[in-house]
């Protein structure tokens, strides 16, 4: 936790027999929220503008449009999916550290989320609001202790000219119970310091204090879908009546015409009577108004908005319906670009974010949180069992290892630590034995 080393006024030092801290005086003076940060606390997200279409586009008309929802649904929850580990350096690899107080904390965050819904919540306020964020709560000597998830509405942020930069949490009662930055504070609004937030952030066209969002950013490609959407449905509703009007040939007054304005729309009404065919009389003639789907293109728009959704959010084609006639081969490499380009952008942010938020000074580089793609990116299984016999046979995976990865448990006595080698690999003497003392038979 390398901001506990950074010495500010009105500060006391509590010091721990390793590593030694500094935590901040709970009699400090607590920020207040700014002015003009009041509004994006309080409503920020729930408030768009209207865009060339004539949409208003916000964070809930957005997840309206089923290309967006299903974008972020798959890219929050595959990230909440993830096993995320603590692991040690260990003779130059990285094996899992599972008797380290932080790994309590991934088990169980706070006293409501699991990992999973902690991970999905913070990578959907990310993909919606351009930030996510998660609110770190210390014991008395500065030890993480619990992990609290904030929407990228709740927050406001506030960066003073010596560089501090303080996050203003407004309406998480989550929060109530917790002792936060400012022990002092209590209910659901908290004023949270810079080294008690894990903050991720989507590129910014304005500063670095809080990330765009990409429903700001790209605001005319969602009101686009969502007019798309909207008039497919009202279509559809208009499909089910005659639109157009009705051309009396001749004088009528005025009752003879609401007598048959009603008259046809009681035919015409209702999902029962739609497509009956209507009989007119001869000296009325009916003009159609109507405009059809397919003459609107109203499929080719919409499938064109939702290769542009996905491709902002790097998604591959075939997880949102189209591209589905691709091969096996290209669908694993759409895969792995998909972990790569979608999921990695988020969870490289939250593990460089926990190292040094949650770790202290002389724990870096020896520890380090760590995402598992393994499962993710996994073959099927007589792959991977041909890849671990080539493992195995070559000398760098032992069986105990091949079993963990399995999820099995190690073999007993030791007997699965053994690394094999192959013959025709090992150091010979010219014999053809595996004599690698330079002995030769008979000899003492």
């Amino acid at each position: 936790m390398g901001f506990f080393n950074r010495k500010k006024e009105n500060v006391k030092e509590i010091t721990k027999v390793e590593p030694e801290i500094v935590t901040k005086d709970a009699t400090a003076e607590i920020p207040q929220v700014p002015i003009d940060n009041i509004g994006t606390a309080l409503f920020g997200g729930y408030f768009g503008g209207t865009t060339a279409s004539g949409v208003t586009v916000t964070t809930q008309t957005v997840l309206q449009l089923s290309a967006a929802y299903a974008c972020i649904n798959f890219i929050s929850t595959d990230i909440g999916k993830l096993p995320l580990h603590l692991q040690q350096e260990t003779n130059g690899g990285w094996t899992v550290n599972k008797d380290h107080p932080l790994t309590k904390v991934l088990k169980k965050p706070n006293k409501r989320n699991d990992l999973v819904k902690l991970l999905t919540q913070v990578a959907f306020s990310f993909l919606l609001g351009g930030n996510g964020y998660i609110v770190i709560v210390r014991d008395s000597q500065g030890t993480p202790i619990n992990l609290v998830p904030v929407n990228d509405w709740q927050v406001s942020v506030q960066e003073r000219t010596n560089g501090d930069r303080y996050y203003y949490v407004n309406n998480c009662r989550l929060l109530c119970g917790y002792k936060t930055s400012f022990p002092k504070q209590k209910g659901s609004n908290r004023t949270i310091r810079e080294e008690d937030m894990i903050h991720i952030e989507n590129n910014s066209l304005y500063s670095n204090i809080q990330g765009s969002s990409p429903i700001e950013m790209a605001s005319d490609v969602f009101g686009l879908g969502l007019a798309a959407q909207e008039t497919a449905a009202r279509a559809f509703q208009n499909g089910t009546s005659f639109t157009g009007f009705l051309k009396v040939l001749g004088n009528t007054n005025p009752k003879e015409t609401a007598q048959m304005q009603e008259a046809w729309n009681r035919a015409q009404a209702t999902i029962v009577n739609a497509g009956r065919t209507p009989v007119i009389p001869g000296d009325v003639d009916y003009v159609n108004l109507a405009t059809s789907p397919a003459e609107l293109q109203l499929l080719e728009a919409r499938e064109q908005i939702t290769k542009e959704i996905a491709r902002m959010y790097k998604v591959p084609g075939h997880k949102l319906g189209f591209n589905e006639t691709d091969k096996a081969a290209n669908m694993e490499q759409q895969e792995r670009a998909y972990i790569s380009d979608a999921l990695e952008t988020i969870t490289r942010q939250l593990e460089e974010q926990l190292d040094i938020k949650m770790l202290f000074d002389s724990e870096i580089g020896k520890l380090r949180f760590k995402f598992d793609f393994s499962k993710v990116i996994s073959a099927d299984q007589l792959q991977r069992y041909q890849s671990y016999a080539i493992g195995i046979t070559n000398g760098f995976l032992n069986r105990d290892e091949v079993r963990e990865l399995e999820g099995y448990a190690p073999i007993p006595d030791g007997e699965g630590e053994e690394f094999l080698t192959p013959t025709y690999t090992a150091k010979q003497d010219g014999t053809g034995s595996l004599n690698t003392t330079g002995e030769t038979d008979g000899e003492n």
